[in-house]
Parts: C-alpha cells; sequence; structure tokens
C-alpha cells in the first residue's frame, strides 16, 4: 500500500535470496509476471494521484495507478497525458514505465520514457531511490531513471512516477487510409509530415489479416471498405485552435492519392 512496505518486504526477500516478480496491471499475453518459486509483489494499492500541477503540466501519481484514471483525472483541467493504448482500462503507470510501452502516440510523443520526469524506485535490498524531480530540464548527470525505464523490474521496482502533461488539443480527426505496401506507409508518413507537422498524433499501419480477425470475432462491425486492403493506415490529428482537422485530413488524402500511396479510405465524422 506504500513505498515502506514494498521496502520491507524486498529486505525480507534480499535476506532470504527469494526472488520478487512485480506486477502491474497484467495486460500482457506472455504470461510473464506468473512467476513459479517466487513472490509475486502487485503494487495495485499504490493506486494515487498525489497531485497535478496545471502550470508546470506534471502529474505525481503512483506505480498502480490505472492509464485511463489518470487520463480522466488530468482532462480535469484541459490537459493530456499523451501515453494511449488498448489497454488504457487495466494498464498501470508502473508496468507501463517498466516495458518502457509506446503506444498509439509515440510518433508525436516519443515512448512512456519520454514522458516520464522523475521516479521514486525500491531497490532489491530494500533501499528507496528517490529521483522525483519534476523538472523538464535536467542536466545533472548520470540519468539514472533511464536505467530504470525499461529494465522489466530487474534494478528495483517503481513504486511512484512523475510525469508530463500536454495540453489538450482543441480539434481532433481520424482517418483510414489504404496504401499499397509498407514502402507506401513510409512515404505517407513523411507527408504527413510535411503537410501537418506536429499535428499528426498517431500513424498505425494494419495488414489486412486484422480486418479478417474482426470479421471473425464481430461480424456486426461494419467497414467503410468493400474489401479489405492488404495495408491500411489509421492516422489521428490534434490541432490547436483555429486549425481544421478534417480539412487537414482531406489535404492528405488528396496528396498522397496524386503520389500514388493511396488508393482508398474515409475520414471520421465522430
Amino acid at each position: 500500500a506504500n513505498t515502506g512496505e514494498v521496502s520491507a518486504i524486498l529486505k525480507i526477500a534480499n535476506a532470504h535470496k527469494t526472488p520478487v516478480v512485480p506486477v502491474s496491471g497484467r495486460t500482457g499475453l506472455t504470461g510473464a509476471t506468473l512467476a513459479q518459486d517466487a513472490l509475486m509483489l502487485s503494487v495495485e494499492r499504490l493506486n494515487q494521484i498525489t497531485d497535478i500541477n496545471p502550470e508546470a503540466r506534471t502529474a505525481t501519481v503512483g506505480a498502480g495507478v490505472i492509464l485511463s484514471n489518470l487520463h480522466d483525472a488530468v482532462a480535469a483541467h484541459d490537459l493530456v497525458f499523451p501515453l494511449t493504448l488498448g489497454a488504457r482500462g487495466s494498464a498501470m503507470i508502473g508496468g507501463l514505465l517498466s516495458t518502457n510501452a509506446g503506444g498509439s502516440n509515440v510518433v508525436r510523443y516519443g515512448s512512456t520514457r519520454g514522458l516520464c520526469l522523475g521516479l521514486e524506485v525500491v531497490m532489491a535490498d530494500g533501499r528507496i531511490m528517490n529521483l522525483m524531480s519534476a523538472l523538464h530540464k535536467d542536466n545533472s548527470g548520470l540519468d539514472l531513471r533511464n536505467l530504470v525505464i525499461g529494465a522489466e523490474g530487474t534494478l528495483g521496482i517503481i513504486t511512484a512516477a512523475a510525469l508530463k502533461l500536454v495540453p489538450r488539443p482543441v480539434g481532433v480527426g481520424a482517418a483510414m487510409m489504404a496504401v499499397k505496401s509498407p514502402g507506401a506507409a513510409l512515404e505517407l508518413l513523411a507527408l504527413a509530415g510535411e503537410r501537418i507537422g506536429e499535428g499528426v498524433s498517431a500513424f498505425e499501419i494494419m495488414h489486412r489479416q486484422g480486418f479478417d480477425f474482426l470479421a471473425e470475432v464481430g461480424p456486426e462491425v461494419t467497414s467503410q471498405f468493400n474489401e479489405p486492403p492488404e495495408w491500411t493506415v489509421l492516422v489521428d490529428v490534434g490541432l490547436p485552435a483555429g486549425l481544421s482537422p478534417e480539412d487537414a485530413l482531406e489535404g492528405l488524402f488528396e496528396a498522397g492519392f496524386d503520389a500514388g500511396l493511396v488508393t482508398d479510405g474515409a475520414i471520421a465524422q465522430s
């Protein structure tokens, strides 16, 4: 329930040479947290959002905070924690940091590592390492924080984090575009960067197999394509006031079509 309890458990486990596996939302499908002959230490009770600072655009949270709960909390301040992924309703901050999750918006905002300003970590022997600085510009030597992010619990257990927030885009839009190949998708991404700049929030390429799976398990879901294309790109944009996401996506579609990159598509109406 708190950092002190995590520290006490790790001191005992270390003294008895007992392996410990940290557990967060268990959203993965590999069974990586189903440990044998080891302690499974869950962070789900470390679920407090202790501070949201709208001026500094930071949030201080426990490792057990569920991603969608953080999204809802910062939205009340017209801010966004831009990491998002399909498991946002169960994935926890500690696990996202431990795996350096990328998510859908990595094109614009980077992976989880790029969204973390500070960490609190309990080492294997129970010592507590406080790296909770929320400075956006910190050039103070060795960056132990970035060693821990992505280490999947091998260097210690994350108990809290200071995270970056960004202003909520005023205008958002999405489009699906059929492309001829992965190479054409990369060219379309470059074209999107030229036309929309940092307004491109997400850019995901999908193979036809995804549509085939959807037809099996969700036949009631309609598709905008009469025949699913071999390759499709999902584009999300988020723009400031005064710019139209619909116009931006229509312009990208037309430019992609003229360049021979896009063969079909649809712009979301809601």
